[in-house]
């Protein structure tokens, strides 16, 4: 196989099929891309790390001789990104493949195409719905932002459901704390529920981001593909039952909250640099009809952070803890602009939306408040030694005062 590649055209190509290819060994068949030249000029990259994998049209190439191999990922895109000549020459044997960019050249190991993975075809799958390729990145980067870090049980916690029904598509993803709901509407052909892992999700919606094409979703009993015009991304779905989501949303509400979304990001910012400090990383957030927001942090034996805000506030008094992460959390995924937070008491479920649309819901659970998280009304502090009865309402390193009661699932 020899190619002749304008470098800055196929390296787009070749950067979205090197995202599914595994890390782990430098020549391990997961940890190359397979390039395919046709005798039809077209050029295909194929990669996958075993649960997720990709196929592309790579632009950029004339063929010269056709043919296939496998590439090192580690080897030959690193020396793509980094030689300066714009038109390069690849030649692959059995034994070996080549690069030569003008006075630069280098040789490198090659593994055979029968040593890659078959990756799973659609041709038998069911077409499920169709939408543009920016609005699946939307929908996705908002469904999965309450889903926690992949974990063995129970297994949705790691997941991001796209469901499909009435005309519209939802992504949804718990972690038993938190909920994230996106919605749109779109061609629908089949209702299905579909659970995926969010990693996975979370990069595919990083790669079609800004895009303009029209991705088709697909699905069998075991994989769900995404087929733009120039790739089809595959990723292998989760065997397990998210949980009835639906019950557990309401629309009670004893205080409202309207702000807007980048006042209220940044000053978390600055509150969370005392509140990181903290075992269970928590703010209090001070409601007062009429008034202006109030939030603050106290880490006993460092100090106290204290923001006024500017908002509108309407119900009842109310004092109420949260985790800033998890608050950040859902505010990064609304975006800018006014949004509108809904408390419904301090031990119910908190609901975080945009101002003019109900596209997007996240939905979180307070903190149990304890003494040391709130400051005095005199805003006085003595940053003393904690007593041992303090001590030991703090939890342990690495806990949060969440536990499974506080868990809306």
């Amino acid at each position: 196989m020899k190619l002749e590649i304008q470098r800055q055209d196929f390296l787009k190509a070749w950067q979205t099929a090197e995202k599914s290819a595994s890390t782990k060994t430098p020549m391990d068949s997961i940890s190359s891309i397979l390039i395919t030249a046709g005798e039809d000029n077209i050029t295909t990259l194929e990669a996958t790390d075993l649960k997720t994998s990709v196929k592309c049209t790579a632009k950029g190439v004339n063929v010269i001789e056709p043919g296939s191999a496998v590439v090192p990922v580690a080897v030959l895109g690193s020396l793509l990104k980094k030689v300066k000549a714009e038109t390069v020459l690849l030649d692959v044997t059995p034994e070996r493949g080549s690069l030569n960019a003008g006075r630069t050249k280098s040789r490198f190991a090659v593994l055979r195409a029968e040593d890659f993975p078959k990756i799973p075809e659609s041709s038998g799958a069911d077409a499920v719905c169709e939408l543009m390729a920016a609005d699946l990145s939307r929908l996705v980067t908002e469904g999965s932002s309450a889903s926690s870090q992949p974990q063995d049980f129970p297994k949705y916690l790691g997941t991001c459901l796209l469901r499909t029904a009435d005309g519209g598509i939802k992504a949804v993803s718990t972690d038993g704390k938190r909920l994230s709901l996106s919605k749109l509407l779109c061609s629908v052909y089949k209702n299905e529920d579909l659970l995926l892992p969010s990693p996975a999700l979370k990069d595919l919606a990083k790669t079609m981001a800004g895009s303009e094409s029209t991705v088709k979703i697909l699905a069998d009993g075991s994989t769900v593909w995404f087929a733009l015009d120039d790739a089809e991304f595959s990723i292998r779905r989760i065997e397990s039952s998210f949980p009835n989501y639906e019950r557990i949303l309401n629309n009670d509400c004893r205080t409202t909250l309207r702000i807007t979304r980048d006042d209220l990001s940044s000053a978390l910012e600055r509150i969370d640099i005392i509140a990181r400090t903290t075992p269970a990383h928590i703010m209090a957030i001070h409601l007062a009809p009429g008034e202006d927001l109030k939030i603050t942090a106290r880490a006993p034996e460092l100090g106290t952070a204290s923001e006024i805000l500017e908002c509108t506030i309407e119900g009842s008094y109310m004092q109420i803890g949260f985790n800033v992460s998890y608050f950040q959390d859902g505010l990064r995924a609304l975006g800018a602009g006014d949004i509108v937070i809904e408390f419904s008491d301090e031990e119910g479920q908190t609901r975080m939306k945009r101002s003019e649309s109900d596209d997007f819901l996240y939905m979180l659970m307070p903190a149990r408040l304890s003494p040391q998280d709130t400051m005095p009304d005199d805003d006085s502090e003595s940053f003393a030694p904690v007593r041992q009865e303090q001590e030991e309402q703090i939890p342990e390193e690495g806990q949060d005062s969440y536990n499974q009661e506080d868990a809306p699932f």
